[in-house]
């Protein structure tokens, strides 16, 4: 069995945590070569499948890694996870969409590219007293910023010039993210497999290592699993990774990403994670089941903004 790990530019090697899965693997007969994913000297047809795990420029290029994900398809090579999955979880927008079906997650209102809405439109619209911005296709905290309603004029020139190059996403800060930090529940080839806790730095809100943020192995109640589990079960088998990134309000989660494309999986915390993944990726190669497509996104409305 011949897999692909997929790599960007910068990162053409595998990430710590990948070599572990690749470890396992190993053991199993399986050889896995790390692959930039936009490289033209790459053959996919060698590979029996392909596992996105470190593209990592693709929010800055996102029209390119559509057509990547098209020549993929067209090519007919298991990826993953699948190119309908990655295409939805790709923009922000799909919050709304699992809001629609029932989902807790953190209030959602989408700023469409040229609308020309404002964050004092924003917090005339919602009353929220403290907010979060950031473009509706971004990773690991890149051009994210929180305002509260008496700072908006500081943050006025720079969301007037991210809303005239991309769609933007704003929410409500949630203190619990400060306060209690964000989970990261692990979830593999369908089951739950492990959680970490994240936590930020003093002074800073975004959780990320970018930002000086802490990562550590931690066992949320069985209720909380729970919850995370009902997440999931809104996505269409089968799927190798998915990551519930929630923060716990009042003993319930809210749920603040979805990371069905590039997330970390913290196998590195939890010994017997990089077994399960390797044995969940097996299985998946194994049946060569055909991934079924997804519900498209919800439709932005007239007027560029959608709660």
């Amino acid at each position: 069995m011949h897999i692909a790990f997929v790599t960007y530019r910068a990162l053409p090697q595998l990430s710590e945590d990948d070599r572990l899965a690749v470890s396992e693997l190993r053991q199993h007969g399986v050889t896995v070569e790390s692959t930039v994913w936009d490289s033209p000297l790459v053959d996919w047809a060698r590979y029996d499948a392909i596992v996105i795990r470190s593209t990592w420029d693709y929010t800055e290029r996102a029209d390119t890694f559509e057509q990547w994900l098209a020549h993929i398809e067209h090519l007919g090579i298991p990826l993953w996870n699948p190119p309908a999955l990655v295409r939805w979880n790709m923009d922000k927008r799909y919050l709304l969409d699992l809001a629609a079906r029932g989902v807790a997650t953190v209030s959602t209102m989408i700023i469409a590219q040229g609308s020309g809405v404002s964050l004092a439109d924003v917090v005339a619209q919602t009353g929220w007293d403290e907010l979060v911005y950031k473009p509706s296709i971004s990773a690991s905290g890149a051009h994210t910023a929180r305002a509260s309603a008496a700072q908006l004029v500081s943050h006025h020139a720079r969301f007037d010039q991210l809303v005239t190059e991309r769609d933007m996403l704003v929410q409500p800060f949630l203190p619990e993210i400060v306060a209690e930090g964000e989970w990261s529940l692990l979830f593999l080839g369908g089951q739950y497999s492990h959680a970490v806790k994240k936590r930020s730095r003093a002074g800073e809100f975004r959780v990320q290592a970018d930002f000086g943020g802490s990562v550590e192995a931690d066992v949320p109640r069985g209720a909380i699993v729970a919850q995370a589990e009902a997440i999931v079960a809104h996505l269409p088998q089968p799927w190798l990774y998915a990551r519930v990134d929630a923060c716990e309000s009042a003993g319930a989660l809210v749920l603040m990403e979805l990371e069905l494309i590039e997330p970390d999986l913290f196998l590195g915390q939890h010994p017997s994670a990089p077994r399960r993944f390797a044995s969940a990726l097996r299985h998946l190669v194994a049946g060569r089941r055909t991934p079924t497509s997804f519900t498209p996104r919800s439709v932005t409305p007239p007027g560029g903004a959608h709660t």
